[in-house]
């Protein structure tokens, strides 16, 4: 009866217990290795990204956000509120208007300590509402139309959706509210650096966070129904990564 019994534990053991504890290994080293990556990334995102944008998106976010302390001024007794999608590491918080409350939405949970550093190195008295993880394709914890403005930069080009993230974005914003963007772009279709980039497409969105670049953006803003819709093309001055040279940004009016 005993060996029975222990022949039987012995098979569920082999069959049952063995596999289950090795899946749950698994599962635990890849979402372990999951963390690791994406607290690695934030960590670059915060160098590169600061970088990048430094030295080749100044000049356009500066006549871009200067229109941010012109909307703030038409209502001055009130809270200035800005949600910001794909804030990545805060890299735009320095053009905000000072006393703007914020509220940021990203996928990595890591860039939150870089968005706080970074706020309080804007020296704005700004206000950090609340950083949601999550995607600007659905966003039910943001209220609807409840912000002033909605902003990002180079965040379209690497979303899953952007028709749908447009449409968030008119959810969110008050009547009349503004959204601004800059962003990189595909290039014209027959060039050689658009031919290039469709070629890249092919594997440039693996190790560049899903980034598309060759994303055709403006499409998806003169289909999105915003009442007015405004944009700039312009090049980037780079040789090293030229297929990143088309660009553009602009506004959209709900």
């Amino acid at each position: 009866m005993m060996a029975e019994l222990d022949a039987e534990l012995h098979s569920m053991l082999l069959y049952y217990g063995i596999p289950s504890i090795i899946l749950c290994y698994i599962v635990y080293q890849t979402f372990s290795l999951r963390r690791a990556k994406l607290r690695v990334e934030a960590f670059f995102f915060n160098l590169i990204c600061g970088w990048v944008h430094r030295k080749f998106c100044n000049k356009e976010k500066t006549l871009l956000f200067d229109q941010l302390q012109h909307l703030k001024q038409q209502s001055p007794n009130r809270t200035f509120k800005v949600l910001e999608i794909g804030v990545g590491s805060g890299m735009n918080f320095k053009y905000y208007p000072r006393g703007t409350e914020v509220t940021c939405v990203d996928p990595n949970p890591f860039h939150e300590q870089y968005v706080i550093k970074n706020l309080r190195k804007a020296q704005k008295n700004l206000k950090l509402v609340s950083f949601i993880k999550g995607f600007a394709e659905n966003m039910p914890q943001v209220e609807s139309n409840a912000y002033d403005v909605v902003l990002c930069t180079l965040t379209l080009c690497s979303v899953r959706q952007p028709a749908a993230v447009l449409q968030e974005v008119k959810r969110v914003l008050k009547p009349g509210g503004a959204f601004f963007y800059l962003e990189h772009v595909a290039a014209q279709k027959g060039s050689f650096i658009r031919r290039v980039q469709d070629k890249l497409q092919y594997i440039w969105p693996k190790f560049s966070g899903g980034c598309n670049i060759n994303r055709e953006t403006w499409t998806f803003l003169d289909k999105s129904g915003f009442t007015y819709v405004d944009y700039s093309h312009y090049s980037v001055n780079t040789w090293l990564a030229f297929f990143a040279r088309p660009c553009l940004y602009g506004s959209a009016t709900k």
